[in-house]
This record gives C-alpha cells, structure tokens and sequence, in this order.
C-alpha cells in the first residue's frame, strides 16, 4: 500500500471510530464494494476538514493567550446568543 493512502486509511479508520456512531458504522457495512473508493474520498474530505479546524482553533487560542482573551477581529462572540436559546 502507498505511504500517503496507508495513512489516509489509518486516519479514517481512527475517524469513524471516534465517531463510533451506529449510523456511521453502517454507512461503511452496507456500502457496495465498488462505492467504497467514493466513500473514501468523502470521509478523506471530513477529516482534512476537521484537521483544518484543529488548526484554526490553536490558532484563535494562541491569538486569545496574547491579547487578553479577545477573539480575533474577524471572529464575532455569540455566548450571549448561545445561552440566551438555551434558556428558552
């Protein structure tokens, strides 16, 4: 198997057992075989995009740490939002 497709495997493998969810699990157990490259591709797509998330979080939290736990200017803080529909 090739370096980068062993480790796109690996990732993927480790994605969908974080996940761990019944619906997940079965998306790969019913999938025909010859979908399954297609499958792949998608779930390749969820953890590029989570890592770059990851990435955006460290760098919004190195951001906070140096300007007194201000959120960067093209970011917007909607706690209050977010705990006034919580308590609705």
């Amino acid at each position: 198997m090739v370096p980068a497709l062993r480790q796109t495997a690996d990732a993927a493998a480790h994605a969908a057992c974080a996940l761990r969810g019944a619906a997940t699990r079965k998306q790969f157990n019913l999938t025909p075989i010859g979908e399954l490259p297609a499958l792949g591709e998608r779930w390749v797509k969820v953890i590029e995009d989570l890592q770059a998330g990851v990435a955006r979080g460290r760098e919004v939290r190195a951001y906070q740490q140096e300007h007194g736990g201000q959120l960067p200017p093209q970011y917007t803080d909607v706690t209050a939002s977010i705990m006034e529909s919580r308590a609705a």
